[in-house]
């Protein structure tokens, strides 16, 4: 267990080492960043099966902290789709993949003769190991680290009526994205209440494509919070997220000044057990304070719809 600490710990200390070279980013591309925590990892041979959707709307442009008019966007949002399955290998290992489809992603404009921006399709693959780094049932302690990648397989460089869209409408991301973080949960009373904390960091390698040639920032995220069991079926979860974007870079290396910054978001949500084995979820996202490089249209708020079944019995046949 301690070399597994290690390891993971070696691990998350090359992702930072990326910091010198890696300059970030401005656009929300491919799959969305996950606002909701999973306590819960597959055990072995369990299969989880987990269907998201995600809405988003921006509508303000912010200068820094300062709300500024400007004569351009009106709105820009999306609509999500995600299908997630994990599936516990061993008794301190699991793999989850996830794969997501836009069913629209817009801009709308304040001069009528603009007309609206609209793109949808596949967006990426994301494939990543979730396991225990420590885990003590007796003091109800647990802390998991995750690894991944995210696969530019869907949509890019996507044109729509003989106009190629900016790389913030283009439904997959363009680019092969690595990541990894942390997750330490401790539960009190009986289970009733339980407080986590993650942290996870994100790096995009550049993208050569045939319209663009640009490198998304290192994404850092924090967050902290507390469920309730309000009932047997019925749970309360609160937390606060920090995510800071570093700002992003076009051809030759230059720097995208109205890109990243530090945005900090209140989420509740609630869960309830329909079945056994089924849990629905909303989660609703806002920012309490954002502090953005420059002049930047900022998110107003999202919301998530997330239907898991869980414990989907797997049986390995042996020889």
């Amino acid at each position: 267990m301690k070399m597994r600490i290690f390891y993971f710990l070696l691990f998350l200390a090359c992702f930072f080492s990326q910091e010198i070279e890696i300059k970030a980013q401005c656009c929300a591309a491919g799959n969305p960043l996950n606002i909701s925590p999973d306590f819960q990892r597959s055990n072995r041979n369990d299969l989880k099966i987990s269907l998201l959707f995600r809405n988003s709307i921006s509508d303000t442009y912010y200068n820094e902290n300062e709300v500024i008019d400007i004569n351009y966007v009106d709105n820009s949002g999306f609509n999500y789709l995600e299908l997630g399955a994990e599936y516990g290998l061993i008794d301190w290992l699991s793999l989850r993949i996830e794969t997501g489809y836009y069913l629209s992603k817009f801009e709308t404009y304040k001069n009528p003769d603009f007309e609206k921006k609209n793109a949808y399709g596949l967006a990426d693959l994301n494939i990543a190991a979730r396991f225990d780094l420590y885990k003590k049932p007796s003091r109800k302690l647990q802390i998991s680290g995750i690894a991944g990648i995210k696969l530019p397989v869907g949509v890019f460089d996507l044109v729509v009526d003989n106009i190629k869209l900016p790389v913030q409408l283009q439904p997959s991301s363009g680019s092969f994205r690595y990541h990894g973080g942390i997750q330490i949960n401790k539960a009190y009373l009986q289970n009733k209440i339980n407080v986590f904390l993650g942290s996870s960091v994100e790096f995009s390698q550049r993208i050569q494509s045939k319209n663009f040639d640009y490198k998304y920032g290192t994404v850092y995220m924090i967050a902290l919070g507390s469920g309730y069991k309000l009932n047997s079926k019925l749970n309360f979860l609160m937390q606060g997220r920090v995510e800071i974007r570093k700002k992003s870079q076009r051809e030759n290396n230059q720097i995208v000044e109205a890109s990243g910054g530090t945005i900090v978001m209140a989420v509740p949500q609630i869960s309830y057990q329909a079945f056994e084995d089924w849990n629905l979820s909303l989660a609703f996202s806002t920012p309490i304070y954002r502090k953005y490089n420059s002049i930047q249209l900022g998110n107003k708020h999202s919301f998530s719809f997330i239907l898991t079944r869980n414990n989907v019995k797997i049986q390995r046949k042996t020889t």
